[in-house]
């Protein structure tokens, strides 16, 4: 039973380039995030995988969205996968009111080009998918270990499975640190650019990690991201 797990930060957001106090709750992509994206798509042109899994934020369906129009194949958006604090206005610690996220539709408008290709889960409903404050730090701890049993789950169900995950950093962390028995400080300084390539396979019950952080498919001038 071996499962292949990539784990993508998303591309370059409009959130990555500006102050903290003029960020927006769910930013699209730069034009500089654009083309990672399309380079993104360009590296799993060459590499077989079974599923394509995104957040639904904005930044993630739209890298996702980049190796859908390259290669058609369908995108399953999870309502676990987000990044830590979840959907929320303004900035700093106390910025705890929550927004509601994209509705379904847009989620389906963002990810693929035809809806019958997109899969949500159910939480992704027709007035958004979020509508609650913003998540803690231990909550977003936990969600990861949600979604570490969530793999294994596949791993049983479809042995010799190749996964794609696009989600993004700080949740990026708290996963390889669930999945590789870690604590969070384990993970806390790893640097994983925009559109980086994180590789771990999963054999005999335990998760191993190929490589981190891999931007080789990236022209040097491209490879933002990488302050922690």
């Amino acid at each position: 039973m071996i499962l292949l797990l990539h784990l993508i930060r998303h591309a370059e957001s409009q959130n990555n380039v500006r102050p903290a106090y003029s960020r927006v709750e769910d930013p699209p992509l730069t034009a500089a995030g654009m083309l990672q994206a399309r380079y993104l798509a360009e590296r799993f042109m060459q590499l077989e995988f079974d599923r394509l899994i995104c957040s639904p934020f904005l930044r993630a369906l739209q890298t996702a969205r980049a190796i859908h129009d390259q290669l058609g194949c369908p995108v399953d958006v999870w309502d676990n996968i987000f990044e830590v604090g979840g959907v929320f206005q303004g900035h700093g610690p106390e910025a705890l009111e929550g927004g509601t996220g994209l509705t379904r539709r847009e989620v389906h408008q963002q990810a693929v080009s035809n809806p019958a290709l997109c899969t949500a889960d159910c939480s992704v409903k027709d007035s958004g998918w979020w509508g609650r404050p913003r998540e803690t730090r231990d909550e977003a701890w936990m969600r990861a270990a949600k979604v570490k049993k969530r793999l294994a789950e596949i791993a049983g169900d479809e042995p010799a499975s190749v996964l794609v995950l696009v989600t993004h950093a700080a949740f990026t962390r708290n996963l390889l640190a669930r999945l590789l028995d870690g604590t969070r400080e384990k993970m806390r300084h790893a640097q994983l650019c925009n559109t980086g390539v994180t590789s771990l396979y999963f054999d005999d019950g335990i998760w191993r990690l190929k490589f981190l952080d891999d931007v080789s498919h990236l022209p040097v001038r491209l490879v933002t991201g990488f302050e922690v």
